[in-house]
């Protein structure tokens, strides 16, 4: 009803509008998402508002490691430690939004399952507000940045 309501208010053209805002948010957040190289993106083709990403610690390459962890059966210990990397860092993200300090993003437990069978945990953004702009897009990869080193610098399990 919700949709529908505005549908008739915005009519056909308002809602390719904002649908539109939408798709170009998350194309952006892609582009920022990709410049980091402890960042990763797991849905690249998709072309709605919704984008979903991994991040790895220091000494891992982000070039590699997500077809070793998709096709390597062998790679479930690597699927396991950089799924509970992510946990933590939705997690340190998700405090301080609650608190009213941050961006608010979501978390996926099984965004595909791995070659071994373990799934795959990613970072999720769904950007629909027709306010959100550059400067949020950039907030969320800074905050998940900065989350990303604190979890980094506290678990010296991620540096084996």
């Amino acid at each position: 009803m919700a949709a529908l309501a505005n549908l008739l208010l915005l009519g056909s053209q308002g809602m390719q509008v904002l649908i539109g805002h939408a798709v170009d948010m998350a194309e952006a957040l892609r582009e920022r998402i990709s410049a980091r190289e402890h960042l990763s993106v797991l849905n690249n083709d998709n072309v709605g508002p919704v984008t979903l990403f991994r991040a790895y610690p220091s000494d891992v390459d982000t070039f590699t490691i997500k077809d070793l962890e998709f096709r390597d059966v062998e790679a479930a210990d690597s699927v396991r430690r950089h799924n509970d990397f992510n946990r933590r860092i939705f997690e340190r993200v998700s405090a301080q939004a609650f608190r009213g300090e941050g961006v608010a993003i979501n978390l996926t437990d099984c965004y595909r399952p791995s070659a071994s069978g373990e799934p795959i945990v990613a970072l999720k953004s769904y950007i629909l507000s027709p306010f959100c702009d550059e400067t949020e897009v950039d907030a969320v990869v800074e905050q998940v940045s900065a989350a990303r080193g604190v979890v980094e610098d506290t678990t010296d399990s991620y540096l084996v």
